[in-house]
């Protein structure tokens, strides 16, 4: 709990600091955002890994295959890391980039996803045979 009230004094903070140099600086106002957005990045990397190997233990546990999984982790991480980027096209005022960067993503979760869709129809011809 303690976590989330200092991640929501650094984003205030790196809020009101971006607010105040934009007008002045733009491209600090910007940068300021984005190394204040990496700080909130950084602070649940330890409750992410946490997140995962919970995930990764209950799956296990149920004799659920990595290959079933994994794709699944992959296009999550994927689709994240794209929002979050594309936020902050958004932000320096590049919204086509972002947009543009967000199809990408989609691509990349979508060929990242192909394994299970292998194993889904290996599944399926399995049955139907």
């Amino acid at each position: 709990m303690g976590l989330i009230f200092k991640m929501a004094a650094v984003a205030l903070c790196g809020a009101l600091l971006a607010a105040f140099l934009r007008p002045h600086t733009p491209v600090f106002g910007i940068l300021t955002a984005l190394i204040c957005g990496l700080v909130l990045l950084y602070a649940v990397m330890e409750p992410i890994g946490q997140i995962f190997n919970a995930l990764a233990g209950f799956l296990t546990a149920a004799g659920i295959s990595g290959a079933i999984y994994l794709p699944v982790i992959k296009a999550v991480g994927i689709a994240v890391i794209v929002h979050l980027t594309a936020q902050v096209c958004r932000d320096a005022g590049e919204g086509a980039l972002g947009s543009k960067l967000e199809l990408a993503g989609m691509i990349a979760a979508i060929a990242a996803c192909i394994p299970l869709m292998e194993q889904v129809f290996a599944m399926l011809e399995a049955m139907l045979l």
